[in-house]
């Protein structure tokens, strides 16, 4: 067969497995937080000892305990602004390897433009490009059909 070596593969691991083992690992996590509360503070400091949190190697928050994931609509020259390939994000991430940071997960990327865009911009910066998007689309049409 062509992919013989394929089907070898597949029979030592599922690619699946690591996901789901993570999955299971939050799940894991989120049982054993009311035990922590019993007042058995040795389990607790053992546990703490054990998977204390890296900022360096880990992300702030995984993928399977995000409660808000929202879909952000743009034209393209805006998202190739933001994440492209010479993009703020991508720039950011270069600098935060370069710096030490594993890991780097675009959820938080993106979570770190919000808060940096909410923390710097005013209603008046939104509403004024918001009505500069609306005058260039009088020119005519902002996306083209392909």
């Amino acid at each position: 067969m062509p992919f013989d070596d394929l089907a070898d593969e597949s029979e030592e691991s599922d690619p699946g497995d690591e996901a789901l083992d993570e999955l299971a690992g939050t799940l894991a996590d989120d049982s054993t937080a009311g035990e922590e509360s019993s007042g058995n503070d040795t389990t607790s400091k053992d546990r703490d000892s054990v998977s204390a949190y890296d900022s360096q190697t880990e992300p702030a928050f995984p993928t399977a305990k995000t409660q808000t994931q929202h879909s952000i609509y743009c034209l393209p020259e805006t998202w190739d602004t933001i994440d492209g390939a010479s993009g703020l994000l991508f720039e950011a991430e270069i600098m935060l390897r370069r710096d030490g940071y594993e890991a780097v997960q675009k959820r938080e990327l993106h979570n770190a433009l919000l808060k940096s865009a909410a923390q710097q911009l005013t209603p008046e910066d939104i509403a004024e490009v918001f009505v500069a998007t609306r005058e260039d689309r009088e020119s005519g049409p902002l996306l083209t059909d392909e």
